[in-house]
């Protein structure tokens, strides 16, 4: 067999980026609704705190009605929201990256989920705990009205979907 010596080697050396640069190098991401209510010093802190997480096609990142206590933000890739099972299943919207989830269990201690949230395609998300949701809501109030105004936008669309296909 002989050998060849005109080929050139390539070496290649990828890089695992945390969090804190995958926001910082994403402009959509850095833009955040969620981040911009808090300032760069508290995203900062958040993002050091939250766990990042990799949903396949369908898979389910939480179930309507279990306990929940944590908001999730897309990285990269669709989730769809939606209430009910079977024939009563609605479909409440379709979040994107920069999106967040999860508002209404993080407003208040020990709250069931009330939507359902499954991966559209692969999905990377960062996870937020209760506790470092509360101290944001704490210190920067624009974070809890951001969150309640979600909460509340995405019940009444909910509510509305409802109504109409109960007149059907």
């Amino acid at each position: 067999m002989a050998e060849d010596h005109g080929t050139p080697i390539v070496k290649l050396e990828l890089k695992r980026v945390d969090l804190q640069e995958w926001v910082k190098i994403d402009e959509m991401l850095g833009l955040a609704p969620l981040f911009a209510a808090m300032g760069p010093a508290s995203t900062s802190l958040l993002l050091s705190k939250a766990s990042t997480r990799r949903f396949q096609p369908d898979e389910p990142v939480f179930q309507e009605g279990t306990p929940g206590n944590s908001l999730f933000m897309i990285l990269r890739g669709e989730v769809t929201l939606g209430r009910g099972k079977g024939d009563k299943a609605v479909e409440i919207c379709t979040a994107r990256k920069s999106d967040f989830f999860g508002e209404g269990e993080v407003l208040g201690p020990e709250v069931n989920r009330s939507y359902s949230a499954t991966a559209v395609g692969q999905a990377d998300l960062a996870e937020f705990g209760y506790a470092d949701i509360y101290a944001m809501c704490k210190k920067h109030f624009q974070v809890y009205g951001l969150l309640r105004e979600t909460r509340d936008a995405r019940a009444k669309t909910n509510d509305d979907l409802n109504d109409f296909l109960d007149r059907w």
